[in-house]
């Protein structure tokens, strides 16, 4: 390595940081130099080794500084953290005596505050209530505490458990589950179910839109349906949505209003035909107000452009399911019961040619043989000799009466003849 890579000091103009001159790093400067602040600065400079390491000079630089400040700032030396072997034996000893006095000074102040306590309020002395959050009372109630029985608890035997009336508590636990569910729902009838948005920018019926549906979704998943509806119902009031919709026909499906969460289906597949979510809910209220046939549709729908909606599969087996429950008791009922159809008529020349047509088919001759044939039942066969013979044989002879069953007619013929 020659002198060219090592450049020496006077080829620089300053330092880096102060921007001192160079010339300023000598000894013969440094020992002129009455400038405090100077002296600090070059001294930070030669600590720092931007420009070399001169360790003589920086301990000249030291001393002449603490010969015209000794108080500077820049003689201060970082002193490491205390320890115990740092201290003697004496300074100890006085350590413990000022923690020792101040431990007692703050006993004396918390005797002095209890003392007034007291004297302030003498009543309440006995009557103090117990500590927060434990079993305990305080220190001036205990012997009351101390004074109250406990109770042993004993376990049941076999005839206490025979006592035990089991539909009771059940009915018990029942009554106090529903008290505590109920919901005070006083507070929905002072809600307005519409918005006044006259005035309003787009911006802000945006953002009322929004902030009521986001009202709706929390009282819908915390479930509360009807206040779900409600603000529902403010949200389409400002700006009727597909979204506020269906949910809110959702709300309504929960309630179990069918025709409410129709109407709501209507008005999506209005606003956006196809919506798959408006078809499934469309068909869950077909289900239950047995439109069956319709359901199957909507559900078909759905699965078309859905093919893998678990719920649509699920709901589309129930529904054929019922349907065909529906046709076998349709088809039972039919089998069971015959309808008779008369037709009456009112006008007398129908009445006349009604009563002719009866007389040439032979339905005239029907009164007749009912009442004969009631007759004959109740008297025996021995004591018909006085009816006239000529009118048992034209009765014999009516087509009507070939008609009744075979044993009963060959008996009246034996019989006559």
């Amino acid at each position: 390595m020659t002198t060219k890579d090592y450049p020496s000091l006077w080829g620089f103009g300053t330092t880096k940081t102060f921007k001192i001159p160079i010339e300023h790093l000598d000894f013969k400067y440094i020992e002129k130099c009455s400038d405090v602040k100077h002296l600090e600065k070059i001294l930070c400079v030669l600590r720092s080794g931007e420009e070399g390491c001169y360790p003589e000079l920086t301990e000249f630089c030291e001393k002449h500084l603490q010969a015209l400040a000794p108080e500077s700032r820049a003689l201060r030396k970082d002193k490491p953290a205390a320890t115990a072997a740092s201290f003697t034996a004496e300074e100890w000893e006085k350590i413990d005596d000022d923690i020792k006095s101040w431990v007692s000074e703050i006993k004396k102040e918390e005797d002095k505050m209890h003392f007034q306590e007291t004297e302030t309020f003498p009543a309440m002395k006995d009557n103090l209530p117990p500590v927060r959050g434990s079993n305990s009372c305080l220190h001036v109630g205990k012997e009351k505490c101390s004074k109250r029985p406990t109770k042993k608890k004993t376990p049941r035997d076999y005839a206490e458990w025979d006592k035990f009336d089991v539909e009771k508590e059940c009915l018990k636990i029942d009554e106090d589950y529903k008290e505590k569910t109920v919901i005070d729902k006083s507070h929905l009838s002072k809600i307005e179910t519409r918005i006044d948005t006259a005035g309003l920018t787009e911006k802000e019926k945006d953002f009322l839109v929004i902030r009521e549906k986001e009202k709706g979704n929390e009282a819908f998943n915390s479930g509360d349906y009807e206040e779900a509806v409600v603000y529902y119902t403010r949200s389409i009031s400002a700006l009727p949505t597909v979204v506020a919709y269906n949910n809110r026909a959702q709300a309504e499906i929960k309630l179990q209003n069918w025709n409410s969460a129709f109407q709501d289906c209507e008005k999506v597949l209005e606003l956006e035909p196809g919506n798959v979510k408006a078809l499934l809910r469309r068909a869950t209220t077909y289900k239950h107000q047995n439109k069956l046939q319709e359901a199957i549709e909507d559900l078909s729908k759905v699965l078309d452009v859905e093919p893998d909606n678990e719920l649509a599969k699920k709901t589309l087996s129930e529904v054929e399911r019922d349907l065909k429950n529906s046709e076998a008791v349709s088809k039972t009922q039919t089998k069971g019961k015959r309808m008779v159809i008369q037709e009456i008529e009112n006008s007398e020349d129908e009445e006349g040619k009604d009563s002719g047509r009866k007389h040439e088919d032979g339905g005239g001759d029907k009164s007749k043989i009912s009442f004969l044939f009631r007759l004959c039942k109740k008297l025996p066969f021995y004591m018909m000799s006085w009816l006239n013979f000529s009118i048992c044989t034209e009765i014999c002879n009516l087509p009507v009466f070939l008609a009744l069953p075979c044993k009963f007619t060959s008996q009246l013929r034996s019989s006559f003849s």
